[in-house]
């Protein structure tokens, strides 16, 4: 497992992948399971984007009013044209939302500290960030590219060009760190069962773990 810290508490279990492969899924399948919370980064984007904040502040310096919408917020929309297919852009915005996204989940991992249980970190480039010390498993949710790409199109609208670009754009998921792939190519019903799988395998290895450390 990736963190250090037996009896730490609560047990914190990182979640990630490429977009559109299911995590939200599996996050709402772990809530179920007995999983304390999920800390969903995307959320905490759309929080620190919303009209009159420091991060809104700053990518309406970087990419313009163009990027802003009328109620002071950003629209994700527009900035995602900006910045995917253009790497430098992507660097600025990264520079500007992640420092922010990653101090905003570590506040919210204290928030719960002194309980037991599990609190799920769902990033997709967790394994890129310094979040990832804190987790003591990590789990990877991903799918065949062809149902990646069909769900984009499909589901979220996008053309075939911001696919690719979106596609292109994603961080490596091969990690030392994962201890759990998940795969969501096929049905509800499959992924369920692997998800009730890997949850039992790490809840097995933290109560082994809690005995050890006794």
């Amino acid at each position: 497992m990736v963190g250090n810290s037996s009896l730490r508490s609560p047990r914190v279990l990182g979640l990630t992948g490429p977009i559109a492969c299911g995590k939200t899924t599996v996050g709402d399948l772990l809530l179920r399971l007995g999983a304390l919370s999920r800390i969903d980064a995307d959320t905490v984007v759309h929080e620190l984007m919303v009209g009159n904040t420091p991060v809104t502040a700053a990518i309406q310096d970087r990419f313009g009013p163009k990027v802003i919408t009328v109620d002071g917020s950003v629209d994700r929309g527009r900035l995602g044209n900006v910045v995917f297919g253009d790497r430098a852009a992507l660097r600025d915005l990264e520079a500007i939302v992640h420092p922010e996204v990653r101090a905003e989940i570590r506040q919210r991992v204290r928030g719960y500290a002194g309980q037991e249980g599990v609190v799920v970190v769902d990033a997709v480039k967790l394994l890129q960030s310094d979040l990832l010390p804190l987790c003591e498993a990590v789990w990877v949710v991903q799918c065949a590219r062809e149902v990646e790409m069909a769900r984009l199109v499909d589901i979220r609208g996008l053309a075939a060009d911001a696919v690719r670009h979106r596609l292109d754009a994603q961080p490596v998921f091969a990690s030392a760190a994962v201890t759990s792939v998940i795969d969501n190519s096929g049905s509800l019903t499959q992924l369920e069962s692997q998800v009730h799988e890997a949850w039992e395998r790490f809840m097995q290895w933290a109560s082994d773990r809690c005995e050890n450390a006794k």
